[in-house]
């Protein structure tokens, strides 16, 4: 009988906790920093157009076209939306990595603001030139395909009237449903019986995550760079306040370890126990989109492989280091590989590898394998690699 009711025990704790981190786990966006080649009428990549039946897409910013000329938030790009006066506005979807579930509360984040100038003809006008100058609110909306509005999860309340990037927070708990996509929506202030044409910029958005999770483990906060020759690049706050970093044991670290590199990383052909500290691999055909640290999709199979042996041998801890070519500015590059450092980093803990394994640093373009001067040692340096920091 205690037998039977020790097992019911641990039963119950082992359910308690699965569902535990299934509330806790970070949901990732693709592409949160709507990077893509600037144009009108286009969405970006990873997001669809969802706005109303007459209204054509969003406008990738910032080209020039219709006078908006503001520098993005991070990266190159963002996602310009308008409404118009005949009562049509902008909206952009995508499906979500793991469906977000009733009952649990999460909380998201955006930049925004308006451009003080966004030149388009209108019907009304004639097909004159329109400044789109009125500010909009933000909506979010969940549902279970493309452009569905099953549920208005959160908005913001009052127009966003302001030309500076501004960080905006939405805290959400679904009530009637789960959701597997989410859509970020441009739209009058309401209640509304004047429609008008009016502007908003997005950027940097950031993961979905539980509401149990603290706000500064999932995104270390960045600031811009002052009197910088790109006014484009971010840099990280102090990495000694680094959550990641602080949360790792010392002997993560590959600094003052002796580097054996083991070439392309491919775990048929790896040894276990031939494995030593030092040990580096490369992980070949890990790509990330241009100027971002979102893995494609079919850089998600190599992380999974890599995820796979780290579960096997759980006996290892390692550095995830991020390389770039030598075309970008040094700034850009140090943020850029850091960036994509860590995202393999996320990936690996959010999918069960402990962070107390891990850690991750970006070198930048300071330690180049092939030649710059040519397409093919550009690709060989934008590389991420990993280094056998302890084995236990």
């Amino acid at each position: 009988m205690y037998k039977a009711l020790f097992f019911l025990v641990i039963i119950s704790l082992i359910i308690a906790f699965d569902s535990d981190a299934q509330n806790t786990e970070v949901i990732y966006l693709e592409n949160p920093s709507f990077e893509d080649q600037p144009r009108a009428g286009r969405t970006p990549e990873s997001w669809a157009n969802c706005g109303h039946s007459q209204e054509s897409p969003p406008d990738i910013q910032p080209y020039g076209g219709f006078n908006v000329t503001r520098p993005a938030y991070d990266g190159r790009t963002y996602v310009g939306l308008v409404t118009r006066e005949n009562k049509t506005w902008e909206a952009i979807a995508q499906r979500l990595s793991k469906s977000i579930t009733k009952g649990t509360c999460y909380k998201f984040s955006i930049y925004a603001c308006k451009s003080t100038e966004y030149i388009s003809p209108t019907k009304k006008n004639q097909n004159q030139p329109t400044n789109f100058s009125r500010g909009l609110v933000l909506r979010i909306w969940a549902g279970n395909n493309y452009c569905d509005r099953a549920e208005l999860l959160d908005e913001i309340k009052d127009p966003v009237d302001h030309s500076d990037w501004r960080n905006y927070e939405f805290k959400f708990t679904p009530e009637d449903n789960d959701y597997s996509f989410i859509c970020i929506e441009a739209y009058y202030k309401t209640p509304t019986f004047n429609f008008y044409n009016g502007n908003i910029l997005i950027d940097f958005a950031s993961e979905i995550f539980s509401c149990e999770i603290p706000t500064d483990i999932v995104e270390v906060p960045v600031e811009k760079v002052n009197n910088t020759k790109d006014s484009n690049l971010v840099v990280e706050d102090d990495p000694d306040n680094d959550p990641l970093v602080n949360n790792v044991k010392p002997n993560t670290s590959a600094k003052n370890i002796v580097i054996h590199d083991k070439g392309n990383f491919d775990p048929q052909k790896i040894v276990a126990r031939d494995l030593k500290v030092g040990d580096k691999f490369r992980l070949e055909n890990l790509y990330f989109r241009a100027d971002s640290s979102s893995v494609s999709r079919n850089g998600e199979k190599v992380l999974l492989g890599l995820y796979k042996f780290l579960k096997t041998n759980s006996h290892l801890a390692l550095e995830i280091g991020g390389h770039t070519n030598s075309l970008p500015p040094d700034d850009f590059c140090d943020k850029l590989s850091t960036k994509r450092a860590k995202s393999v980093v996320y990936y690996l803990n959010r999918s069960g590898i402990s962070i107390d394994r891990m850690s991750y640093r970006g070198y930048g373009k300071r330690k180049p394998i092939g030649d710059n001067n040519t397409k093919d040692g550009q690709r060989k340096n934008q590389r991420v690699e990993f280094i056998i920091t302890d084995l236990d």
